[in-house]
């Protein structure tokens, strides 16, 4: 995929930040504020102090680069891998492409639950999470959903290697549509990996832009 199908697809500072909004009570961490040029989230986490995120690979991000010396400090935008790679020293590495979403206006045709696997629903930080449980009680898959004013942000979409191959990554995606639609939102969001995109792609979901990350070794820093 390169910047030219991107072309008619652009997003701006807000659509972004009402997705890092949503990702936040997700994950029941404090919600984004401004901070040069971009947004930054205070994650708080072993794996992930803070990520700050830009629109593009440009000074703002570069300068925030500059002043990081930390390790689990990520910096994410939305430009290609080999864009966010040009624009950073040679310190950082680039993790593997990612891609921003959107979801269809229209839900998707309905899917049928496998034999042996039921639905669970419940609250979770600023969230509403499925869980689809296989007969043995294990958790095959889940995901979760963020209802923020016209904006449905998903999260977390995952399915168990053992339970693949079976739809449960469809019949989750079609349970979290069910909640946005009945709350009337007009937007839905995501960030996919290589993998997840060409499920979110089956069901109707369009990439509106590309999503890269870079994060320092903690072997480098100190």
């Amino acid at each position: 995929m390169n910047d030219r199908e991107f072309e008619l697809n652009t997003i701006d500072f807000a659509l972004v930040e009402r997705w890092l909004t949503g990702w936040s009570l997700s994950r029941g961490v404090p919600l984004p504020r401004p901070s040069d040029g971009g947004l930054v989230v205070e994650v708080g986490k072993p794996e992930q102090l803070r990520r700050h995120v830009f629109l593009d690979a440009g000074q703002a991000l570069q300068a925030c680069a500059d002043r990081i010396r930390d390790p689990h400090i990520f910096l994410k935008a939305a430009v290609e891998p080999h864009v966010l790679r040009q624009a950073l020293p040679a310190r950082w590495n680039i993790e593997g492409p990612g891609y921003l979403m959107m979801g269809p206006a229209l839900a998707p045709d309905a899917v049928a639950m496998p034999l042996g696997y039921q639905a669970r629903f419940e609250a979770q930080h600023g969230a509403q999470v499925v869980r689809v449980i296989h007969e043995s009680q294990e958790l095959a898959a889940s995901g979760r959903i963020v209802l923020h004013g016209r904006t449905a942000i998903f999260d977390q979409i995952e399915t168990a290697e053992s339970h693949r191959r079976r739809g449960l990554g469809s019949v989750v995606m079609q349970s979290l549509d069910s909640l946005a639609a009945q709350a009337g939102v007009t937007e839905r969001l995501l960030v996919a990996t290589e993998d997840g995109r060409a499920l979110y792609t089956r069901l109707g979901w369009t990439v509106i832009s590309p999503w890269s990350t870079a994060v320092l070794p903690a072997a480098l820093c100190g």
